[in-house]
């Protein structure tokens, strides 16, 4: 037996979770009350997570229980580096951690599923369990924002024909069905009832601000999740605080929890908990996000952030009522390869460093102090901090020559990265294709055509940056949005005229957006028009560049011998594939600063750092954990798009600086 709570709301949406009920495993009414119940888990110490109406509280394995948690995402840290993480969460004195499952991550690939490595989700929260006693507050989506790639739903689902994502259309729920059949057998063994961390699941994020408000497909999250790991799992929503978004973002039978702050106004924080008790009346408060940062985009010239002390009043103000809460982000950690997601005015940095406790290298800062001392100075908290741990070494290994490998605009046999990746799949067509109808979801793919004159080169529709070349020569890019930035046509100059002027179109994704999710589809999604006439027979290659940060990548010593010897060009060409090797004798953090380089993605040993982009900022630097470099040679490889400016001032060699700091420009 066990106990659930049972909702029966009025028409109108209000008081969602009322009361507990007692129910056999057939559903049926138990003779026992709620407080016998409670008594008799106390007296066993079973293991389970559920609340206490009576006293408005948490219950752990039948005793009052509260948490102050941290979201921490295994997805953005070296796995090399989960330990380290984890223990600096536990050592401020918190209990518990909270972190998204993203979807798209481990299901790249329709039908193809990872859970290893960067990704196994359960070695995460049984490592902060059984080494830090860190209980695990976990959101299963299956939309989690959380400003990564398409807020976690995978780009195949553009092949689906779905007309709206996260609603009850049936090609999504079906779709969402498969992945909660592989993905809950895995949360089920971590589950408290089990024995294991896992205290609460959240289905959906922050449903109410999508402005959908279908509920029809909230129910259908909460009877799946159900379906697979029992109806006595405590289930949770969040959404901001306010009563238009808890309407829309709650469900009957589901726990609704707020998200807001910082703030030093006590009457604010009182006003969002009532909002809460509105939909809840007998459930305790919890903040599920509280911000001590914030996310950044490229292109942002300010940053405005609260200070350590607000941050504190607040928490402070929150303990004082009682309250649980999550910091988002405790820490950030780095969106590496091309996870990174896009708002509607510009992409997010590949930094998600966020202004964190514990910054993206994985150091004590100076909020992480306080948030410590004000936890150690909690005469009635139970989980005391610990010492204060240390940060991991810093290495300024100096500069390096970045020589060309490939030139941007050429295609040959070898590819568009000749020696150094696999071109990938190659599909001709009449008329050009999208990423998702390739298959190729991130990154860059390859346009290429021939034209039999130039003029007015018009593309319509695509996503997100088109860099233009004619005859291998860079002519201009082409931008979907970017901020108040669009433009979709360029002038074609200098064509022969003899049936054999090559276009090529390299398009960059920038990141599919997050918030608020549509069907954000990349590449050329419109017939390319030259002086008004369709351009016909295309050839378009995905660019296989690596994705997961631990894949490998192809490189010979004959190969960079050969490069070493090149100069950048007659015309001291600046963009294409630049390749460079750093000595290291002993391997420490690090950071490639990227000044003097226009925009593009940098790969060190085949790990895909991100994307760097100096020219509009304010992230100048990629960090390098040390468990991506070697003692020895280091190849590390630019694939530069925009064209670097000051770091290639020689006609032999471009030149890539390796700090041991991070950079970010922004105004005062």
């Amino acid at each position: 037996m066990f106990i659930i709570n049972r909702i029966n709301p009025p028409e109108d949406g209000s008081q969602l979770f009322t009361k507990n009920v007692v129910y056999s495993k057939r559903g049926e009414m138990a003779g026992r009350t709620v407080d016998k119940m409670i008594e008799m888990l106390s007296e066993k110490n079973t293991p389970s997570f559920l609340i206490d109406e009576s006293k408005k509280q948490f219950l752990l394995d039948g005793l009052p229980f509260r948490y102050i948690s941290g979201s921490i995402h295994y997805f953005r840290i070296p796995r090399e580096r989960w330990e380290e993480r984890l223990g600096k969460v536990r050592a401020l004195g918190f209990n518990a951690i909270q972190y998204y499952i993203p979807w798209n991550a481990h299901e790249l690939e329709d039908g193809n599923h990872d859970f290893s490595g960067i990704l196994d989700f359960a070695e995460f929260s049984s490592m902060a369990f059984h080494k830090y006693n860190l209980w695990t507050i976990l959101r299963i989506g299956p939309y989690i924002c959380g400003e990564w790639e398409n807020g976690g739903l995978p780009a195949w689902l553009l092949n689906k024909n779905v007309t709206k994502q996260r609603s009850s259309d049936p090609v999504f729920t079906r779709e969402v069905e498969k992945w909660f059949e592989t993905l809950l057998p895995r949360v089920k063994p971590l589950l408290r009832k089990n024995g294991g961390p896992v205290l609460m699941l959240q289905i959906e994020n922050e449903y109410g601000s999508y402005g959908v408000c279908d509920k029809q497909y909230l129910r259908f999250l909460r009877d799946l999740t159900r379906a697979h790991v029992g109806d006595d799992v405590l289930l949770f929503t969040t959404d901001g605080a306010s009563e238009k978004l808890l309407k829309c973002g709650t469900v009957e039978g589901v726990f609704p929890t707020v998200d807001f702050g910082p703030t030093d106004n006590k009457k604010d924080i009182e006003s969002y908990f009532q909002l809460q008790r509105k939909f809840a009346p007998n459930a305790p408060f919890v903040n599920s996000e509280y911000y001590p940062g914030w996310l950044v985009l490229w292109g942002q010239k300010r940053q405005d952030l609260p200070s350590p002390q607000t941050i504190i009043n607040g928490a402070q103000m929150m303990y004082s009522l009682g309250a649980s809460m999550n910091f988002y982000m405790i820490h950030g950690g780095t969106n590496f390869g091309f996870w990174n997601g896009a708002e509607s005015e510009a992409p997010c940095i590949t930094s998600y460093d966020y202004d964190a406790p514990i910054s993206e290298a994985g150091d004590v800062t100076a909020k992480y102090l306080e948030i410590r001392k004000w936890i150690k100075g909690l005469t009635d908290w139970t989980t005391p901090p610990l010492d204060v741990p240390g940060n991991s070494p810093k290495a300024r290994y100096g500069k390096i020559k970045m020589r060309l490998a490939h030139s941007k605009g050429n295609s040959n046999e070898n590819g568009f990265m000749g020696d150094f990746t696999d071109t990938g799949d190659c599909v001709d067509s009449e008329s050009p294709i999208s990423f998702e109808t390739i298959k190729h979801f991130l990154g860059l793919i390859a346009y290429q055509s021939k034209i039999n004159s130039c003029g007015n080169l018009t593309i319509p529709s695509f996503g997100d940056f088109v860099y233009v070349y004619l005859n291998g020569k860079y002519i201009d890019t082409l931008t979907r949005r970017y901020y108040n930035l669009t433009r979709s046509s360029v002038i074609l100059e200098g064509c022969r005229n003899d049936g054999e002027d090559r276009l090529f179109l390299l398009v960059e994704n920038q990141g599919r957006q997050t918030f608020e999710t549509i069907n954000d589809r990349k590449g050329i999604l419109s017939e390319v028009y030259l002086n008004g006439e369709p351009v016909h027979f295309w050839t378009q290659c995905g660019i296989k560049l690596p994705i997961q940060s631990e894949e490998n990548h192809n490189y010979n010593r004959k190969s960079m011998k050969k490069i070493q010897r090149n100069k950048l060009s007659k015309n001291n060409q600046k963009e294409g594939v630049f390749v460079g090797v750093l000595k290291v004798e002993a391997a420490a953090d690090t950071w490639l600063d990227t000044t003097g380089w226009g925009k593009g993605i940098a790969i060190v040993n085949g790990r895909n750092l991100g994307r760097y982009w100096p020219t509009e900022g304010p992230q100048m630097t990629l960090y390098i954990p040390a468990e991506y470099l070697k003692v020895g040679d280091n190849l590390v490889m630019m694939v530069e798009l925009e064209g670097a400016t000051d770091a290639c001032t020689s006609t032999t060699a471009c030149v890539a600086d390796f700090i041991d700091h991070p950079i970010f420009h922004f105004d005062k």
